[in-house]
């Protein structure tokens, strides 16, 4: 069976990309049904040790969104793990800078949790029509548009993005244009290798939009601020990757 991969990347693995790991997983299952099975989710921190439980303020954020906090434990970030995925979500640009030291390879589908959500919505926002038949009017219209910051994600429509975004990748080599595809893996392949061309076109509001504060040890707003942020990102790059309204 044909598998897509999602990595979060935090610190600790605490905290931040545990609440991410579990919403991902809650919407795939959402989403996707008994095909959920399809996508393996797992998260790993640059600075922790292998079986440390989530912090109990980050459980009480899981489950606040639906999703499952028990049985979690931490893993450190490797290579092998870098090299075993097919798309890296991160908490931070430290974070993301992290993981391709580890893998340069890993670039093109390493990107901050808030970067790769603002972006799958900004583009498939700007190409109206799902069987978008060339990626230049996208690249164009991203490059000569306005930033798009993380705050702005709960306003964007995502449905359609995978679509839109699949619909537009370049097959490699010979220029042609693939059809969008409608198994959930290659869709899911697509969509990062779209985002992938168009890193850099979408900007943030300020360069701090792509990087989620650390709330270990902090109060509970602070976690409750993180989980917000975490949600919403999670929710419209899952649904840019199954093709799904989030």
């Amino acid at each position: 069976m044909t598998t897509f991969s999602i990595m979060f990347v935090c610190t600790g693995n605490m905290c931040r990309s545990p609440i991410a790991e579990r919403l991902a997983v809650s919407a795939l299952e959402r989403h996707l049904g008994d095909a959920a099975g399809t996508f393996r989710v797992f998260g790993a921190g640059t600075g922790t040790y292998a079986g440390r439980e989530m912090t109990p303020e980050a459980a009480a954020v899981v489950s606040a969104y639906g999703g499952d906090p028990d049985g979690f434990r931490s893993t450190e970030l490797t290579a092998d793990l870098v090299g075993a995925a097919d798309l890296i979500l991160t908490a931070t640009r430290a974070h993301r800078s992290a993981v391709v030291t580890l893998d340069p390879g890993a670039l093109r589908r390493t990107f901050t949790l808030t970067e790769f959500a603002r972006t799958t919505a900004a583009l498939a926002d700007r190409a109206p029509e799902p069987d978008l038949a060339v990626l230049s009017a996208a690249t164009e219209v991203a490059a000569a548009s306005g930033a798009v910051g993380a705050t702005s994600l709960a306003a964007t429509d995502p449905a359609g993005t995978a679509d839109r975004l699949a619909a537009a990748s370049e097959a490699e080599g010979d220029g042609a244009v693939d059809a969008s595809p409608t198994d959930p893996v290659e869709r899911a392949r697509a969509v990062v290798a779209v985002v992938a061309r168009q890193r850099g076109t979408v900007r943030p509001g300020t360069p701090d939009e792509d990087d989620i504060p650390d709330p270990i040890g902090r109060p509970m707003a602070v976690y409750e601020a993180a989980g917000a942020t975490i949600s919403q990102a999670v929710a419209t790059s899952i649904a840019a990757l199954v093709g799904a309204r989030a």
